[in-house]
């Protein structure tokens, strides 16, 4: 991994920097992989550096850090900050350290050698501030394609159209780059100048739904999204929150999970959520809507996992 170059350097050189922001709590053991295969990356034209947010770790994540990672920029969190918060003082650091790009990754996600590489190549075909997100293949079970983008969506629903059918398995012709309307947050590339320009993400979405928010957001405002089929990042499928249909959760655990604002069920997140880009009056009908249709994927999806 190359160190961050003085930006005056950058710019005689034409190298671009990349800040990787990656958030984390009591996960070193993932947390060190994924920082290891950082590390391994090489893009002739860009600079990498990585800074990682710990909010309320309390299994020696700060310290293994320090010792095998010592050109790590580290933020410490006050143990209450969440995903979405913990995102922004990332890409508060990297904009205070000139970083050009910003590459969110998650601290249980895996990448391959030519990852940033490949990325890297697919963005600069895209127009000025584009969001290119990364597809998402399941580690265990291995080589499922669980985010893969959405080709369309009705927003007075809020129902999207995949490309593929969740969790399909991954097949050698699964490759190009394509439109999207939502966007995971593992993998997401885009320009810092994009945050002066569009805000960062939504802090009212504390924990999911603000990289869905942030792609939405950036198609509103007449930027392009789209998805790379051919740089993957590799999740740990059953690490997600508690309550997400294919966990099959305990039944009491999955419906507490709606009322859990941290909770990728909760219904507080999708109220908001809705009501920023759906049909206001029809919030009350969206909700029965999105409880009935995420108890009946509870109960009949994903039997093959």
């Amino acid at each position: 991994m190359k160190k961050l170059l003085e930006p005056e350097i950058q710019n005689m050189n034409n190298i671009k920097s990349v800040a990787v922001v990656i958030s984390t709590y009591n996960r070193k053991k993932y947390l060190n992989t994924i920082l290891s295969q950082i590390k391994d990356q090489k893009v002739d034209d860009l600079s990498i550096f990585v800074i990682v947010i710990v909010d309320g770790s309390t299994d020696g994540t700060i310290e293994s850090v320090k010792v095998n990672f010592p050109d790590v920029k580290l933020i410490i969190g006050t143990g209450n900050w969440w995903w979405t918060k913990c995102m922004n003082e990332g890409f508060k650091k990297a904009i205070e350290l000139h970083a050009d790009y910003i590459l969110v990754l998650n601290d249980d996600t895996e990448i391959k050698p030519d990852y940033i590489s490949s990325l890297w190549t697919d963005y600069r075909t895209l127009p000025d501030c584009a969001v290119l997100g990364s597809a998402s293949v399941s580690i265990d079970p291995a080589g499922l394609i669980d985010f893969a983008g959405t080709r369309d969506m009705k927003l007075w629903c809020m129902k999207t159209t995949k490309y593929l059918s969740e969790l399909t398995p991954l097949y050698s012709d699964f490759k190009g780059i394509f439109p999207t309307w939502t966007m995971n947050g593992r993998g997401s590339f885009f320009a810092v100048s994009l945050l002066e320009k569009i805000g960062m993400y939504d802090e009212k979405l504390v924990q999911y739904g603000s990289d869905d928010e942030f792609a939405l957001r950036a198609r509103k405002m007449g930027f392009s999204v789209y998805i790379s089929w051919n740089a993957h990042v590799y999740n740990n499928l059953f690490m997600t929150s508690e309550g997400t249909a294919f966990r099959k959760d305990p039944f009491w655990k999955f419906i507490k999970s709606f009322g859990n604002p941290h909770s990728v069920n909760s219904l507080k997140k999708a109220s908001y959520l809705y009501g920023k880009y759906g049909v206001k009056i029809l919030t009350p009908f969206y909700l029965v809507y999105f409880f009935i249709g995420t108890i009946k994927a509870y109960l009949f999806k994903y039997r093959s996992i």
